[in-house]
């Protein structure tokens, strides 16, 4: 079509940092300048391999081009021939192939002062091979490049600096960043050259750990229109709620309870507001207090329970999603639609209930046995705090549940009375849990004087297998650093110690 030819305005470059190459560590072995320049050189070659390796999958991305005049441009860039035999950008991606080869063997000559001389930076081949292809690329003209760095917090200092060095770059007319990186943690904003990078100035932060999941955010848009398209690759047309349905036994007692507590809160308000706010509370709460405790565990399935599990988290959500299809995969046996497609239409709530179970219990063995072996900076006594504090947490919460009056549905905590000697070993292993992903630091308006307040919302996948309500409501406990680290210690969370105002609590 006429709409196919014209040039292509952007094209986005996924640049992986979790992979061998930029985990590479010789620069460990040379001095601060050189092992800048070698961390420097093995990133550029990762963002040029990307790069290379997308044009390749443009359709007819060479159309109208000069092959000839084009390979001259590049090998004068490489200071090298291209394999004629090979499409353009096939020949750069072995030559750059070619090009890690021949640094791993001068890296591993053993002297003790090896170092491979023919580095390349950003500015020496990423940046003029787009201004080549946005200029003598037809199909390409006046492309703009975005480079999405994702995990770039594992990133080595060097890479760190080099990077913010690019960003800092202020013309971006050609190539632009998206840089993907963990929450928390120390990473230096300085660039190579010097100075910091400021945000509003050289770049824009969007938290994509948004800290509320209801189906009015923005996290559980995204989190539709992403399953969505997934599904319309299988060629299925339901929506997400259609495909991954909630339990009908509990669609009927949540609508039962929610009459219920609108009956009350019809007593008690006048308002619209008022009674829709107790409703919000009250009627998941007297479903989970109505539950024998030696009942079996509610049946966890529906699409806003999977936002609500992900807390707010995209690899959350995709994981439990995954594992649910691939167990309807294999017991529903279905034969193959006409497209090639298996003749999947939705998750039984049934397979949902039991995948999300599995996964709860997976991760609490985890937590228990090999947090210490697999989290670095994590020995097995700290290992063993950072379990029995998330266990004394399931068990206060679960009592909120069962006893609260006012936030009986709460899921996240404060840490009060900062000034305690205890604080820094209680954040040492509020950070190992928020390093192993069981923990998301977040911030927000706290109660007192409008000021704001971190707050702490454990991995919502860890509540399910304790009998507890993933959908929380927007509440946060405060509890004392003394009494947090007693937790850890114990893993008891005495509920007499945990601000428990008598009031605010029905009896046991």
């Amino acid at each position: 079509s006429g709409r196919s030819e014209q040039p292509i305005s952007r094209v986005g470059i996924y640049v992986p940092c979790n992979t061998p190459l930029i985990h590479r560590a010789e620069y460990e072995l040379l001095d601060d300048f050189r092992g800048t320049v070698l961390s420097e050189h093995y990133f550029a070659l990762a963002i040029g391999h990307a790069l290379v390796a997308t044009l390749e999958h443009v359709p007819n991305v060479m159309d109208g081009a000069n092959d000839e005049m084009l390979r001259g441009e590049v090998n004068g860039l490489l200071g090298s021939e291209l394999s004629e035999t090979l499409p353009l950008f096939a020949g750069i991606r072995t030559y750059l192939n070619r090009e890690l080869l021949e640094t791993q063997r001068a890296m591993n000559k053993p002297d003790d002062h090896a170092f491979y001389e023919n580095t390349f930076s950003f500015a020496s081949v990423v940046v003029p091979l787009m201004h080549i292809c946005a200029k003598d690329v037809p199909k390409l003209a006046g492309t703009h490049f975005l480079l999405l760095i994702d995990d770039a917090h594992v990133l080595n200092p060097g890479q760190t600096r080099c990077l913010n060095s690019w960003i800092a770059y202020r013309d971006h007319s050609l190539f632009s960043f998206k840089v993907a990186t963990a929450k928390g943690g120390t990473r230096t904003k300085t660039p190579a050259t010097g100075g910091v990078i400021l945000e509003g100035h050289d770049y824009t932060t969007i938290d994509l750990e948004a800290p509320y999941v209801n189906k009015g955010s923005n996290f559980y848009h995204l989190a539709s229109r992403l399953i969505k398209k997934r599904l319309e690759r299988i060629g299925v047309s339901a929506t997400p709620e259609e495909f991954f349905p909630l339990n009908e036994s509990m669609s009927f007692e949540l609508e039962k309870f929610k009459e219920i507590a609108r009956k009350e809160a019809e007593q008690k308000y006048d308002d619209s507001k008022s009674i829709s706010d107790y409703v919000y509370k009250y009627a998941r709460a007297m479903y989970f207090r109505s539950l024998s405790s030696k009942a079996n565990r509610p049946p966890y399935s529906g699409f806003e329970t999977l936002v609500f599990l992900s807390t707010g988290v995209v690899r959350n959500l995709l994981e439990p999603c995954y594992w649910m299809f691939d167990d309807a995969l294999s017991e529903l046996d279905s034969n193959l639609k006409s497209d090639g497609h298996p003749a999947i239409e939705l998750i039984p709530a049934e397979i949902q209930t039991r995948v999300i179970l599995r996964l709860s219990e997976r991760i609490w063995g985890w937590l228990e046995n090999d947090i210490a072996r697999d989290i670095e900076d994590c020995n097995s006594e700290d290992g063993n705090r950072a379990f029995q504090l998330l266990d004394a947490l399931a068990g206060h919460f679960r009592e909120r549940l069962k006893h609260h009056k006012s936030e009986p549905r709460a899921l996240s905590f404060t840490i009060s009375e900062r000034d305690s000697a205890l604080l820094p070993d209680l954040l040492r292993i509020v950070e190992i849990l928020r390093r192993a992903q069981l923990i998301y630091i977040r911030r927000g308006p706290a109660k007192d004087k409008g000021r704001r307040e971190e707050y702490f919302i454990p991995n919502r996948i860890l509540w399910p297998i304790r009998g507890l309500d993933p959908i929380g409501q927007h509440a946060r406990v405060s509890i004392r650093a003394s009494v947090l680290w007693s937790a850890a210690e114990s893993g008891v969370l005495p509920l007499a110690d945990a601000n428990r105002e008598p009031e605010l609590w029905d009896e046991d």
